[in-house]
């Protein structure tokens, strides 16, 4: 009877292992599906807002941050949302759906002041379904395969960006008239999968919370704050890449459209391939010195960008891409690890909020920087030095947080 018994336990846990990797499989597709649409203006950019509406580098630099604007404001109660007691999956579906119409309006918005309204609103509405979503994933993760399914996360928010960037080069090639009406219709298409394909892990019934209790879960969780500073500046850069780089790549090495898709692909593919590995080698190694050296030497390779010839870009691309699948994924993990279970979304806010800040601020810094330095050195210098300097922020920040990194690994809040 024993041994009848333990086989029908063992039946059991498999049962709910494969269960739990089939619903963050379908969850990794959502995130994927979610990540397209609002990569796919990033190849384009120059086009859609600085040609179309006669705007300059400033303005085309603020495309890029003024949707962060937007969940920056809406995050009190994108948190409320995320840990609501309504289900998480109808929340993220209608989020998405609400991306999709905001996505299309921008195809018709007549001047560049509603188009960066409509940006303003989506912006909101994208940062609630990745969080959610995000927080359903985690709610599926057990303690020891953590990193692994915030891995598995990573990695298909990555591959998403990576086809949303190379896909938007493409249609803008072919139908340059349609980029944002694209987007929409991706959009809808995730809204309708999430409703019917999600599913949230046993036990996972929340009370309804108050903003007041988000805030305060937020006060008291101060160890989040490391995961915080990393996704603000690992965001904050990328900021820098999706906007100065970009720039650079049309004004130094006059590359159209496709080609800066092509080389930002080359970026993101070996990010979104390696996050899933990197997730497992943390769990194996833990938290602190994946991200930390990761960061460290993202920061060395961005300050390159500068210096390199268009061929040597290609390499310090797929060299980007490794070493931010490094820290990205402990850092996801580290989140979690943090995040009571009871407020999984309310934290995983945070953690989108932290890096919207940064992707907010990463253009405007990116632009101001360069603006302020092309006044007194050439095009091609005053680049140089803006990558220098974003670079130096991810080595400070791991030099910064690498002892507290340590400390909550011996407190055992991490591993």
């Amino acid at each position: 009877m024993a041994e009848v018994s333990t086989q029908s336990g063992s039946v059991a846990a498999l049962d709910t292992e494969t269960g739990a990797a089939r619903a963050v499989a379908t969850l990794g597709l959502m995130l994927f599906l979610s990540m397209v649409p609002v990569t796919l203006l990033v190849a384009p950019l120059k086009e859609l807002v600085g040609v179309r509406y006669g705007a300059g580098s400033f303005w085309t630099h603020s495309f890029m941050s003024i949707n962060m604007v937007g969940a920056i404001l809406a995050s009190p109660l994108i948190a409320l949302l995320s840990d609501s007691g309504a289900v998480r999956r109808r929340v993220a579906s209608v989020a998405l759906a609400a991306d999709a119409v905001l996505l299309s309006a921008m195809n018709v918005a007549p001047s560049l002041k509603w188009l960066l309204l409509l940006r303003f609103f989506e912006g909101a509405a994208h940062i609630l379904a990745i969080s959610t979503l995000m927080a359903i994933a985690a709610g599926w993760a057990t303690d020891s395969r953590r990193g692994r399914t915030m891995g598995i996360v990573g990695s298909a928010m990555m591959l998403g960006t990576a086809c949303g960037t190379r896909l938007g080069g493409e249609v803008w090639k072919h139908l340059p008239g349609s980029v944002f009406l694209v987007s929409g219709l991706i959009s809808v298409a995730a809204s309708a999968v999430v409703l019917f394909l999600v599913r949230e892990a046993p036990g996972t019934d929340r009370p309804r919370r108050s903003i007041r209790d988000v805030a305060a879960l937020l006060r008291t969780r101060g160890a989040l704050l490391v995961a915080y500073a990393y996704a603000f500046v690992d965001r904050f850069c990328v900021g820098v890449v999706v906007s100065t780089l970009v720039l650079f790549f049309a004004d130094v090495h006059g590359l159209e459209p496709a080609a800066r898709g092509r080389l930002l692909v080359l970026f993101l593919v070996p990010f979104a391939l390696l996050v899933y590995p990197a997730g497992r080698l943390a769990d194996r190694i833990g938290r602190a010195w994946p991200l930390a050296a990761g960061s460290a030497l993202f920061g060395v390779v961005f300050g390159a960008y500068g210096y390199a010839s268009t061929e040597a870009m290609a390499l310090l691309m797929v060299l980007s891409g490794v070493v931010s699948a490094v820290m990205f994924a402990p850092n996801l993990a580290l989140c979690a690890d943090l995040a009571p279970a009871e407020g999984r979304g309310a934290a995983f806010t945070g953690f989108n909020i932290a890096g919207s800040v940064g992707f907010l601020l990463g253009p405007l810094a990116g632009g101001l920087f360069y603006a302020a330095a092309a006044r007194h050195m050439a095009e091609a210098s005053a680049y140089r030095l803006t990558f220098l300097a974003t670079g130096a922020t991810e080595v400070l920040c791991a030099a910064v947080t690498l002892p507290f990194l340590l400390r909550l690994r011996r407190r055992g809040m991490t591993r």
